[in-house]
């Protein structure tokens, strides 16, 4: 329905949608029928649409690609791979708008999502554009950050020489400098890679909604995760390392939340827009301007944290 009144907008304005529809359950359901070759190919009509489409707006991601066999999973990611490949170079929007099905297994009352869905991305985007910007200038030129909560978390890092990007929900800066082609909505953050090797310290991550882990405490050393414990979901969280490949366990990301219209409901890739948080993340991270390559990148929000950067306050509770 929503791709609907985009695609209904869209004409509206004078171009042209074409709604492309796929459905992970169509390769549950069969998966026994194809082969991983046949799933793995990007069909040279498909290359021909996304060629010849100006923008690229991207709605929702995979209900549960956990319940795909292992062979078909990793046909499918191969696909996709090949799908990024072609539209990195295009203006292209990603809205986090999953299933009810998705929100609800993770413990959420997916009305009161969707209402604040709605307060998310109803804000005022120059307001939001302006917020990233002071923080991103406070950040940029800057060596040492310090990350502190009183969970415990005291973490430091360095972004010397890093790329700070300000997140601000529209397709603006593609069209104007063609670097940032990527935006995400809810929208609402700044983001810079540090370096690999730099972290040190504690990060304490109260709860990950979408793996059912909580009180979950990692220590870095060398930039890297060299353990961890978890009151809720230690082993869940083990199984994910193990099976990951790549940079799964360095540090990946700094992000400061701006969105003054989130207010966190438990779902990670929402709470971490909102105003006041902070998210740390381990994993890939070539997309932010870093040279992680790795087959994840888990977030963990930071919901009152004080972060420094070379002894100046970015954000402070």
């Amino acid at each position: 329905m929503f791709a609907d009144y985009i695609a209904l907008e869209s004409y509206r304005m004078g171009s042209y949608p074409y709604i492309w529809v796929f459905d992970e359950v169509f390769f549950v359901n069969y998966s026994k029928m194809f082969s991983e070759e046949v799933i793995s190919v990007l069909p040279k009509h498909v290359c021909s649409l996304i060629n010849e489409s100006d923008i690229v707006i991207w709605l929702s991601q995979f209900e549960n690609i956990e319940r795909v066999s292992t062979d078909i999973r990793r046909s499918i990611y191969s696909f996709w791979e090949a799908v990024y490949e072609i539209v990195k170079n295009k203006p292209r929007l990603l809205v986090n708008l999953p299933s009810a099905k998705h929100i609800e297994d993770i413990g959420i009352d997916y009305d009161e999502f969707l209402q604040e869905f709605i307060n998310a991305t109803g804000v005022d985007y120059k307001k939001l554009k302006q917020a990233g910007s002071e923080i991103a200038s406070k950040l940029r030129g800057k060596k040492l950050i310090h990350v502190h909560d009183s969970n415990g978390t005291d973490l430091t890092f360095n972004i010397e020489g890093r790329y700070v990007g300000v997140e601000t929900g529209t397709l603006e800066d593609c069209f104007h400098i063609g670097r940032e082609c990527e935006v995400e909505l809810p929208a609402g953050e700044v983001y810079v890679a540090p370096l690999e090797n730099s972290a040190k310290g504690t990060l304490v991550v109260d709860r990950l909604r979408e793996y059912n882990i909580g009180g979950l405490e990692l220590c870095f050393e060398g930039g890297r995760v060299v353990s961890f414990k978890a009151e809720k979901g230690f082993d869940v969280f083990k199984s994910i390392l193990e099976k990951a490949e790549g940079d799964k366990d360095r540090i990946a990301e700094l992000g400061i939340g701006t969105n003054y219209g989130i207010k966190p409901i438990g779902w990670t890739k929402y709470d971490e827009k909102a105003l006041g948080t902070a998210h740390i993340a381990i994993g890939n991270n070539v997309d932010l301007g870093g040279i992680n390559k790795a087959s994840i990148h888990i977030d963990f929000v930071l919901h009152n944290p004080t972060i420094t950067a070379n002894n100046q306050a970015i954000i402070k509770t």
